[in-house]
């Protein structure tokens, strides 16, 4: 698999994994890992977030989108509801 970014850039670039939010394939230049915490939901509607934050592999657009969604939403923009 080829690095979608280097791929648009003309370079053919091996990728090391693939983005967790838009599935495109990234090399180390392109991709950022990140952490992610996991929520839940308590009886009363209470939200708890659960300790040791998972690994997530995010893309050059992902990584710039969520920081957007981080600057306007900054209490959720870390947290994902677990079923």
């Amino acid at each position: 698999m080829i690095c979608l970014d280097c791929y648009s850039g003309g370079h053919q670039t091996p990728a090391l994994g693939v983005c967790r939010k838009c599935g495109a394939a990234v090399c180390g230049q392109h991709g950022k890992l990140t952490e992610q915490f996991l929520t839940c939901t308590k009886p009363i509607s209470r939200t708890v977030t659960v300790e040791q934050p998972v690994r997530r592999l995010l893309c050059t657009a992902c990584t710039r989108a969520h920081s957007a969604y981080a600057e306007c939403c900054p209490r959720s923009a870390n947290t994902v509801p677990t079923p």
